[in-house]
């Protein structure tokens, strides 16, 4: 088969070649070129300039293509049923079912119990800090409408500006980092805050933002876009009144106290408090995966980001992430939709 053939023309291990006659030979090669070209085909969808794309190819010769390299398992695994011509790799529970990516062979807590990330601890640590650099914002721009594209979601926003992540309610964003690129402007308002995502949090995804849900929000169910990355949360003000479900279970948040799950699970959120619930979202690469498999995946990720960012400049539709975020940008001209107790920020 397909999966069999990739792994033997990729791997230097020689006892896995015999040496045949010359139809068999020209079979090999036949064979070679046709998983070659399947392989270009598949690497299509990330737009990969020629010089990343050597590299990529360089990667699955040297890494890939060696069985003896288990630093790549997961990657291997995955790129195998990729190359096979299956778009899914099957989830480890029936709940991430609705997850588009699947990496192959990573642990998969809905929940994840943060004493297997000690790093947390030092967040936790600076959870007033953090608190007060949010509280700051409240006479501060930056804030905007959470919104997707419209075919992210069945919910239309009213405004006709993208689609809608929640049925009642509202949900708004301060975006600190998203879709692998910084928020200059609204980094600079959080300064601790943004020392502790990049110097403390393992291997950031480069996506990371304050989450303000309004009194009556109800955040719909559904799985996030991968299984390679876990995401944090930070409770932080206007706790009373909001849960966290995740697969099968349902959470409080505590002040302070970090909470890490997996996104690809299916998950919503509720808020029936009086005041603005916010809490900081912290996404990074999940901890099965090594260093190798992050920086395959990231230079895959940052290929096809950039050439979306390209290509949303020729989208006169304006229904894209990229031109909703300069669409939403200055939805909110102040912050008068953030309620609090009493009209005063505890």
């Amino acid at each position: 088969g397909i999966n069999a053939e990739f792994i033997n023309i990729m791997s230097d291990d020689t006892s896995n070649t015999c040496v045949g006659s010359a139809t068999d030979e020209a079979a090999d090669d036949d064979t070679e070129k046709k998983v070659w070209s399947r392989i270009d085909q598949m690497l299509q969808e990330y737009r990969l300039s020629p010089f990343l794309n050597a590299m990529v190819k360089k990667f699955l010769r040297d890494k890939i293509g060696d069985r003896r390299n288990l630093k790549v398992e997961r990657i291997r695994q995955w790129f195998i049923t990729r190359l096979s011509g299956k778009t899914h790799c099957t989830p480890s529970d029936p709940l991430q079912l609705g997850c588009p990516e699947i990496i192959p062979g990573l642990r998969a807590f809905a929940w994840w119990d943060t004493t297997l990330l000690p790093w947390v601890q030092e967040i936790e640590q600076n959870f007033q800090t953090i608190r007060d650099e949010l509280l700051a914002l409240k006479t501060e721009k930056g804030f905007r409408p959470y919104r997707g594209p419209s075919w992210a979601s069945k919910i239309p926003a009213p405004d006709s500006v993208g689609s809608l992540s929640h049925d009642a309610g509202d949900w708004n964003v301060f975006y600190l980092f998203l879709h692998d690129a910084k928020f200059e402007e609204n980094c600079e308002k959080c300064p601790v805050t943004v020392s502790l995502i990049e110097k403390v949090v393992p291997r950031h995804y480069h996506h990371a933002f304050f989450s303000a849900l309004n009194p009556g929000t109800h955040v719909v169910h559904h799985n996030g876009p991968t299984n390679k990355k876990l995401r944090l949360h930070l409770p932080l003000t206007g706790l009373e009144g909001s849960r966290l479900r995740v697969g099968a279970e349902t959470r409080t948040y505590e002040a302070g106290r970090v909470m890490v799950f997996d996104d690809s699970f299916d998950h919503e959120a509720w808020h029936d408090g009086d005041e603005t619930r916010i809490v900081l979202i912290v996404d990074l690469w999940h901890p099965d995966l090594s260093d190798e498999e992050v920086k395959f995946l990231s230079l895959l990720q940052k290929s096809k980001l950039k050439a979306e960012r390209l290509l949303s400049e020729q989208d006169e539709s304006g229904d894209n992430f990229y031109a909703i975020l300069e669409q939403t940008k200055d939805m909110l001209p102040n912050n008068d939709w953030w309620r609090v107790a009493n009209g005063q920020l505890q």
